[in-house]
Formats: structure tokens, C-alpha cells, sequence
């Protein structure tokens, strides 16, 4: 009887330690769970803005405008010089232009005489070459200049400035200032080369979509 008392409290003992034993298992493996290792932390998320340039888009356009300046004659010397110029820019790399010129008083015997106007009529092409979106836009320019001096050829360079302005732009304008010079292959009292150095300003009615 003894015995059996003592199997059965040795049973039940083993038992108890084997549910203990079972307990602190899992709640080492509960305990252990909660432990989370720290990683690298994340990259900040940056973003980047790309600016982006929309061109201009051409349109034709005609310009008028007043010129003065100096006027270098081969017979006369130097005089005040002045135009009035017309350009009728068809495309964006090109112009026709058309401009009264004077280069002062001068001898000039198929008009009126001494003390006469040494002035003419000025035909040519001027192509232009745009500098991105600066408004810079350097020319050349070629044609015929018709006077009572003679008519013969002509030619020059130049430089426009478009001016960013923006009411202007909305009413499908531009001012442009600009610097000009020309050379006129006309002989004047046996003196062949006259020269017109002017500066001025410009409106553009461009034409509107």
C-alpha cells in the first residue's frame, strides 16, 4: 500500500516538473520572441524636380522703327546718320528688309546740288542667327542701296536684342533694340565705300495664331 502511495506521488511529482518544464520552454521562446534586432535605418526619400524650358515658338512677324547714328562719307567726312527701317521676318532664320537712309548733308550733283541730302533707298536680305532664349540675335545683312548717287551694293552685320517684356508678349509683340551697320559700295565724287553706323529700337506685330 506503501508503495502504490508513493508510485502515485512520484508520478504525480514528475508530472508537475514535466508541466513546469514545459511552461518556462514556451515562455522562454515568448520572451525571446519579443526581442526584434534593429536594422540599418531607411534612406531618406528626396525627390527632384527637373525644370523644364519651353522654346518660344516662331511666328512671323513685321518690325518697324528709327535709327541714328554716325555716317562716314568717303568725300564729306563724318555726319550725322539716320534710317527708318521695315523688316518683315518670314521665318525664324530670316528677313527682308527695307530702310530709307541718310547719310547727311553731301555733294551730290545728280540731285540738288551742293548742300544736297546723300540719301537712298536700302533693299536687301538680313538672315538672323538666335541665341537660345537670350533674345540675342546677331545678323548679317546683304542687298542694294539706290540713290541719286548711284545704285550699287550693300552689305553689313548687326546685333537685335529681344526685351523681356511681358506685356509685349501678350499682345503678340516684341521691343527690340538694336545695332546696325552698313557699307554701301557707292562712289562719291571718284571716292567709292560710304558707312552708316546706327542704333535704335524696333516694334515686332507678330502675327497672332
Amino acid at each position: 500500500m506503501t508503495r502504490m502511495i508513493f508510485g502515485k506521488a512520484v508520478a504525480a511529482t514528475l508530472a508537475v516538473a514535466g508541466t513546469l518544464a514545459m511552461s518556462g520552454v514556451a515562455f522562454a521562446g515568448a520572451a525571446g520572441g519579443e526581442q526584434a534586432t534593429e536594422g540599418p535605418a531607411a534612406a531618406p526619400v528626396t525627390s527632384t524636380t527637373v525644370e523644364t524650358r519651353t522654346e518660344k515658338p516662331f511666328t512671323p512677324s513685321i518690325a518697324v522703327g528709327p535709327m541714328i547714328g554716325y555716317a562716314h562719307q568717303s568725300e564729306e567726312g563724318g555726319d550725322f546718320g539716320w534710317g527708318v527701317d521695315a523688316l518683315a521676318r518670314v521665318v525664324k532664320y530670316g528677313s527682308l528688309q527695307l530702310e530709307y537712309w541718310s547719310l547727311g548733308n553731301a555733294h551730290n550733283p545728280g540731285g540738288s546740288g551742293n548742300g544736297g541730302h546723300f540719301d537712298g533707298l536700302y533693299v536687301g536680305l538680313m538672315p538672323v542667327f538666335p541665341i537660345g532664349e537670350t533674345g540675342l540675335e546677331p545678323y548679317v545683312q546683304v542687298g542694294g542701296a539706290f540713290c541719286d548717287e548711284g545704285n550699287d551694293v550693300a552689305a553689313g552685320a548687326g546685333l537685335m536684342y529681344v526685351l523681356p517684356i511681358e506685356w509685349f508678349a501678350k499682345n503678340h509683340m516684341d521691343l527690340l533694340l538694336r545695332l546696325d551697320y552698313k557699307y554701301f559700295n557707292i562712289e562719291d565724287q571718284g571716292e567709292r565705300g560710304q558707312h552708316l553706323l546706327t542704333t535704335g529700337f524696333m516694334i515686332a506685330f507678330h502675327k497672332s495664331k
